[in-house]
């Protein structure tokens, strides 16, 4: 299973939040109701019942090289091609429910596809993530929006592992995204792709920078870069390989940040540069003054503009006003993704050392920050 970790894209990253991934501990009524529903609902899938699918579905684990411990079931729905995986906490025998009509639009080949994408959401805990709605504040949610559309993105790619076709795959995405059956499509995937064009031309989608998955548009495209990966290449004993995947991951972001209008990182930038001028200036004061060469180090760091602008508020306010200022601040950026919050601290860290390395009011000033930011590293000057 570890090979299949590989794979993950590099945005798809729970590391980097702050939120608790052990799942609770399961409720035994709760998960006999979940699945007496789906037994009175769903039909159970056997070679007996649905030999196609089921076949289908011992070809994927073949495939992906790891055990089937999953329950599949088939629910009537004659209006969506879906499917689901349901996880109930600590359960070792997850749910997989496809739609009729999914089963019905999709080839036993494309089918694979699906099986091995809801497959992958068990394997990377991906239910265990949560709710954008859950968030404190825009910055946090606009992340946590990103994780889940990183979620979709590592899924696709073991979806398609685990139907060796990108051609099946791509189909897959077609009949899903148009809801069409093949006798009204031309597979014309480039012409397909060229709508993804179109719409970075036209720039920044609020249906996009708000959605929990990515269009099927940037998840085609960033299947064919994925095919064309050294790595997923090396998998297949396969020789070529036109990039890394870190160069392809970093592709499929530039193309989110296009039509999402980048509006994730500046939303970040703003919270960390505000942190960061704020918290140096905290860092600066000595004994409740700026001394004139701190202030000429102040606004060589950040402009002019910003520096004095901090600087004019420091001589104006109120006693106490630049605590209330630095902790509104740090608030803010304890919801960045730690690698930023750590960059932060080492920034603050590297804004330190121009003072006194011995004062252990500026230890103590730091040590809140990296308290604030949830950093765990030992603080050295």
């Amino acid at each position: 299973m570890n090979s299949l970790e590989s794979f993950r894209y590099y945005k798809d990253d729970p590391k980097e939040f702050s939120f608790n991934l052990i799942p609770k501990k399961q409720d035994d009524i709760l998960h006999k109701k979940y699945l007496s529903n789906l037994l009175t609902n769903s039909i159970k899938v056997s070679k007996d019942i649905f030999p196609s699918i089921a076949k289908s579905i011992e070809q994927v684990f073949d495939q992906l090289k790891i055990e089937n411990n999953f329950t599949f079931f088939v629910t009537s729905d004659h209006a969506q091609a879906n499917a689901a995986c349901s996880v109930m906490p600590f359960s070792s025998n997850p749910d997989i429910v496809l739609t009729s009509r999914l089963v019905e639009l999709l080839t036993k080949d494309e089918l694979k596809f699906v099986i091995g994408h809801e497959v992958a959401h068990y394997y990377y805990q991906h239910s265990l993530y949560p709710n954008h709605t859950t968030a404190s504040g825009r910055v946090e949610a606009l992340n946590m929006l990103n994780l889940s559309r990183g979620a979709e993105i590592s899924a696709d790619r073991i979806g398609f592992i685990a139907c060796s076709s990108l051609e099946n795959s791509l189909r897959a995405i077609l009949k899903i995204a148009s809801g069409l059956s093949e006798k009204h499509i031309n597979f014309n995937f480039s012409a397909y792709l060229n709508q993804l064009k179109e719409l970075e031309t036209i720039g920044r989608s609020e249906n996009e920078l708000w959605s929990t998955h990515p269009n099927f548009l940037i998840r085609a495209k960033a299947l064919v870069w994925f095919a064309t990966s050294k790595e997923y290449k090396e998998f297949t004993s396969t020789k070529g390989g036109t990039f890394s995947l870190k160069e392809i991951d970093k592709k499929i972001n530039d193309t989110i940040n296009k039509i999402t209008g980048n509006e994730i990182e500046i939303s970040n930038k703003e919270v960390y540069d505000r942190a960061l001028i704020w918290g140096t200036l905290k860092i600066l004061i000595k004994d409740g003054k700026l001394s004139k060469e701190a202030q000429e180090k102040f606004k060589d760091q950040f402009g002019e503009k910003k520096a004095l602008g901090a600087i004019s508020f420091l001589k104006t306010a109120k006693q106490n006003s630049l605590e209330k200022k630095v902790e509104e601040v740090f608030d803010q950026a304890k919801l960045l993704l730690k690698s930023e919050r750590n960059k932060l601290m080492d920034e603050l860290k590297d804004n330190a050392k121009i003072i006194d390395k011995n004062n252990s009011n500026l230890l103590k000033t730091l040590s809140k920050f990296a308290n604030t930011l949830e950093d765990a590293r030992v603080i050295t000057l």
